[in-house]
């Protein structure tokens, strides 16, 4: 048998058919189809499709491929796949290569993830040689989530969600900015008084307080620790009657799941001990790009505990040369999620992935966000905020051209954040303090007035 070539120096391609079999009667409930074909060659082929028989769209699924071998003492080799968003109707393959040929009695072990959730463990254990076919119908819980709308909407909706971070109020035009444009959130760090200023003047602002922690040490019991922490600054916490939502700790640094469920437990407990005072909580608090996506579903108790007292999720968004770098990037452990990024919009993976799903999606404000250098590593040039990607006049002062460049940045950034209902909004960091070490390069103190033109101009 031949196939016409659509290549004009081509007349025939050969091929062979290798099997033919036909198939039994299949369901007609939501299932996908998994097809893994074993080749009996050196290095080893293992090759995986999937197709989404079901009317939703699958935006995250994984398959992980244990192949072990049939004495128990030997290590089991391992192949991870992050599926491409698949359609209705829409198919994706995978080739695994094992190195060191087939096993003999050996059988692939595939672990079947939608959503987070484990859906089927499928053990093929036939020959190398081989293929096999299996229908997964999808339990009522999967088909739930997938029937869930979509959290971003199509376009932009409401007024401006920038706002400021402010490490020190050193300077009146912060104020002014707060008057002339009622932002949608003020995050302040230490001195916190003048907050209530912020409230009487623009009422509608959401302001969120940080007292600085000099010891974030993981270790102990994470609810002792949280309520020694928060004795430790009970008194002014109930001083400060600006704030509306106070943060923990900043950035913890989280590298295992050991870490993230201590410092879930501690979370946890810290927005409970908030809540017996009156108060509520921003919980997280994380850098930017970071944690990486195995450890998100750790912190899901702190999550509920917020959703429970009323509380919000907080992280910091930062990228470099410019805030679109790393959008439509995926991030380890995920599949690459349209519309998000690997570091500004990486939030998307979280509400997403992680929080829809588990029915956990709560207010979310981005405590810290603007162009930062230190995304680069050692590409970075010691090069830090945005003052130092752009043009300054002879005076050390942005440039025109400089500042019409950074606000299109956080009008793009804004634009996006008003797709999510649930964001309430963003803090540009940092204001207040023109000129003072070492946040000089992140200072937007002098643009304010263009900032609030920004804002006015999407009321």
């Amino acid at each position: 048998m031949h196939v016409q070539a659509a290549r004009p120096e081509l007349d025939y391609l050969d091929n062979r058919i290798v099997v033919v079999n036909p198939l039994d009667p299949v369901s007609p409930d939501a299932k996908i189809l998994i097809q893994a074909t074993s080749l009996p060659h050196n290095p080893h082929y293992y090759v995986l499709t999937i197709s989404n028989l079901s009317p939703w769209t699958i935006k995250s699924l994984q398959m992980r491929d244990r192949y072990l071998h049939p004495d128990p003492d030997l290590a089991e080799r391992m192949r991870l796949w992050l599926a491409p968003e698949l359609g209705p109707e829409q198919s994706a393959s995978v080739v695994f290569k094992y190195d060191e040929g087939p096993i003999e009695e050996g059988c692939h072990q595939l672990e079947v993830a939608i959503t987070s959730n484990l859906l089927s463990v499928l053990m093929d254990c036939s020959p190398a040689g081989n293929s096999t076919i299996w229908e997964v119908l999808l339990p009522e819980e999967v088909q739930s989530q997938l029937a869930l709308p979509p959290l971003t909407v199509a376009t932009a909706q409401g007024r401006s969600k920038a706002g400021l971070h402010v490490s020190r109020n050193g300077d009146p035009a912060v104020m002014e900015f707060v008057r002339t444009a009622q932002p949608a959130v003020i995050v302040a760090l230490d001195d916190l008084d003048w907050l209530r200023e912020v409230k009487q003047v623009s009422p509608s602002t959401i302001t969120l307080g940080r007292l600085t922690e000099g010891n974030q040490a993981m270790t102990g019991d994470p609810k002792v620790v949280a309520r020694r922490f928060v004795a430790q600054y009970t008194e002014r916490y109930r001083a400060a009657t600006g704030v509306d939502y106070w943060l923990g700790w900043n950035e913890p640094v989280i590298t295992t799941i050991k870490e993230m469920n201590w410092y879930a437990a501690f979370e946890a407990e810290r927005v409970r001990l908030m809540a017996d005072l009156g108060l509520k909580t921003a919980i997280g608090n994380f850098s930017v790009g970071v944690p990486e996506a195995s450890l998100y579903h750790a912190f899901l108790p702190a999550v509920a505990a917020a959703k429970q007292y009323g509380g919000v999720f907080s992280l910091h968004e930062y990228s470099a040369p410019t805030m679109r770098d790393g959008i439509n990037a995926a991030i380890p452990g995920t599949p690459t999620l349209e519309g998000a990024g690997a570091l500004t919009l990486r939030y998307r993976y979280w509400y997403d992935v992680l929080l829809q799903p588990a029915d956990l999606v709560i207010p979310l404000v981005i405590t810290e966000a603007g162009i930062d250098g230190g995304v680069l590593g050692q590409d970075s040039m010691n090069r830090q905020g945005w003052r130092s990607f752009t043009l300054m006049d002879n005076a050390g002062a942005a440039t025109p051209s400089a500042v019409a460049g950074y606000l299109e940045q956080l009008s793009w950034y804004d634009n996006e954040l008003r797709r999510d209902p649930y964001v309430i909004g963003f803090a540009i960091f940092n204001a207040g303090i023109p000129g003072e070490a070492p946040w000089q390069s992140y200072d937007i103190t002098e643009i304010l007035p263009q900032l609030a033109g920004m804002v006015n101009s999407k009321s």
